[in-house]
């Protein structure tokens, strides 16, 4: 998992591998067409000593400047007129003989005027893409294709309003967490049944956050402790020891999916306290979705986690029919 520096490192080495390539193709193209047709050559000679010849005159005599740039532009004109014909003649375009950028913007640099050109932010936002573990399933969920038809109008006489009624106002508190991201630091827990579209909206947000060039890592609890307890055993060297648990640190979003499913052991759950902890500390925002309600907790997890989730995040409690069974039904 690669911080925001090391995503810029890994851009600007992609376009110092353009630039060769570019570079080289040029190259290619000059060898092949003045192999072919030396004139060509020629006249690119002629053009670049005729601007220098024609400076030279005007610094001798600047009183004629006007007409010796008529001059050279005149000439210019012709020559280009030939190159061009002679191009043709051979299949290649007029612009065989000059760098093709791939983005001619910033002319494969990656900035205009020191300020990241879109290509650039498009290629962190690929790459942020490619860590994140979702970069398929979120194509499919999204906010635009979010469905609240699936929640039920009727009101849950547990609850006192219906499951719609509800998903709404989750929808909304997930919309706010995406729109604030960068102003407002918040955590969010997503609570309740299988198949109420918790992991859905995790994906949503991801996404959204994603497309915006932050750095999001999901993973499910069990990959997330199945890292933890390789981490521990396993004989990497310190450094790279830490550079796992940096990454879990720092990323912008950080979302663990059903959590309560996994594995855990006393050195698991405390390296999570550390995680959950050390990135409220550092104001980096979690994304948490399980199954437990949090009274439910309590039975898997340390009173300090439990009362530092209690604590800091925004509860979202899901209630209603099975989403992915309606979806099964409406399918068949």
């Amino acid at each position: 998992m690669a911080t925001k520096s090391e995503l810029y490192k890994i851009v600007l080495r992609q376009y110092e591998q353009i630039r060769t390539q570019k570079q080289h193709e040029l190259q290619r193209n000059r060898n092949e067409i003045y192999t072919a047709c030396p004139r060509i050559e020629e006249i690119e000679n002629e053009i670049a000593l005729a601007g220098v010849h024609i400076a030279r005159m005007v610094l001798q005599k600047p009183q004629n400047k006007e007409m010796l740039l008529k001059k050279l532009q005149k000439s210019h004109t012709q020559l280009q007129k030939e190159k061009k014909k002679l191009l043709e003649q051979l299949g290649f375009c007029e612009n065989a003989l000059q760098l093709n950028y791939v983005c001619n913007d910033c002319k494969d640099t990656g900035y205009i005027d020191n300020v990241p050109c879109h290509c650039m932010k498009q290629k962190l936002i690929d790459l942020a893409y490619d860590q994140s573990n979702i970069k398929q399933i979120v194509t499919q969920e999204n906010f635009d294709t979010f469905d609240i038809r699936y929640y039920s109008e009727e009101i849950n006489e547990y609850e006192g309003w219906s499951s719609r009624d509800n998903i709404k106002k989750i929808l909304k508190r997930c919309i706010d967490f995406c729109e604030n991201f960068d102003t407002t630091f918040q955590n969010l827990f997503l609570y309740g049944e299988t198949g109420l579209g918790k992991t859905f909206l995790c994906n949503c947000i991801a996404k959204e956050l994603l497309d915006k060039g932050y750095i999001v890592l999901y993973m499910t609890a069990g990959q997330l402790f199945d890292i933890i307890e390789k981490q521990q055993f396993r004989n990497d060297s310190q450094e790279e020891k830490e550079n796992i648990m940096e990454d879990l640190l720092t990323v912008d979003l950080l979302i663990i999916d059903d959590l309560g499913t996994e594995f855990s052991t006393i050195l698991s759950s405390a390296k999570l306290f550390h995680i959950i902890n050390t990135r409220m500390l550092t104001k980096k925002s979690v994304i948490i979705s399980t199954n437990l309600a949090p009274d439910e907790l309590i039975n898997q997890y340390s009173d300090r986690l439990v009362s530092r989730i209690a604590g800091t995040y925004i509860m979202l409690k899901f209630f209603g029919d099975d989403i992915r069974q309606k979806n099964q039904e409406n399918s068949i």
